[in-house]
């Protein structure tokens, strides 16, 4: 008897050779195509605009309450004056606008100083040695060396003539007692004068090479210090504040920068 062998494989028959096994590819719609062209130019657009200059708002800033070292509420912000040169609100060609960084009242914020109520002298002085490169920051080096002689002179006459704002001074660990030493009686041991010594019974600043440091931006006044510290800035008169920091620890001058930052402008003390 003769065997035959069975296969275990499926037997398929009658396959039409046209059958395709993948799906043809369909046209995306053109709806959806329209749909996102539209997002692409919003987003373009969006993109555009933050980069523009803006004008100054009709309105007035929100006020900024300050608070002195304890905490207590003080005088809000007083609005920028409406006659601003253009540099300070629109900015032009390389050259950002001056409130894109230290406030629309010159207030400034953390590491950005305040520049309402500088000495005229001492803000000019600052911003030709930024365009000469005798004092460090690649921002400000871009944006002084973007600027005329006479801009440098307008935009320090103006901020000259604003009213020092009262300051937000942040929470810290500071030792208040220590900065409030070292800022009325210095510390002799270590050979370190007085911050009132050359800076005003109050902080007020003294002419061109002595800025104000009461109500000035706690955490600006600590970088500035620790770079005279570190060799980062030079261009103290005679090469005072770079001797001076160099004698004294980050801890004291972290608590003397957030102690001149707790003092008002106005030399009175907040009740």
């Amino acid at each position: 008897m003769t065997m035959e062998k069975v296969s275990s494989s499926p037997q398929v028959e009658n396959i039409d050779p046209t059958f395709e096994p993948w799906e043809p590819p369909r046209p995306i719609p053109i709806f959806l195509l329209a749909v996102l062209f539209a997002l692409a130019l919003a987003g373009v657009g969006l993109y555009l605009h933050d980069l523009a200059p803006h004008a100054a708002p009709d309105e007035p800033t929100a006020p900024v309450l300050a608070s002195s070292a304890g905490g207590t509420p003080v005088a809000p912000v007083i609005p920028a004056l409406k006659d601003a040169p253009v540099l300070v609100h629109s900015g032009q060609g390389s050259v950002w606008s001056c409130a894109s960084c230290h406030g629309e009242a010159g207030e400034g914020a953390g590491i950005t100083p305040r520049l309402a109520g500088m000495p005229e002298a001492y803000l000019l002085k600052q911003l030709e040695d930024f365009a000469k490169g005798t004092r460090l920051n690649e921002s400000m080096q871009y944006v002084a060396r973007g600027m005329k002689p006479d801009d440098m002179k307008e935009l320090a006459t103006y901020y000259a003539k604003l009213p020092a704002p009262a300051i937000n001074v942040p929470s810290s660990e500071a030792n208040l007692a220590r900065g409030e030493a070292l800022f009325h009686k210095g510390d002799w041991k270590q050979n370190v004068p007085a911050c009132i010594s050359c800076h005003g019974s109050q902080g007020e600043g003294v002419g061109a090479s002595f800025p104000p440091l009461a109500a000035q931006q706690a955490e600006y006044l600590f970088s500035q210090l620790s770079a005279w510290k570190g060799g980062h800035r030079h261009n103290s008169p005679q090469s005072l504040m770079d001797d001076i920091a160099s004698r004294l620890s980050y801890e004291d001058l972290y608590a003397v920068s957030y102690y001149a930052a707790s003092l008002p402008a106005n030399g009175k003390q907040a009740k």
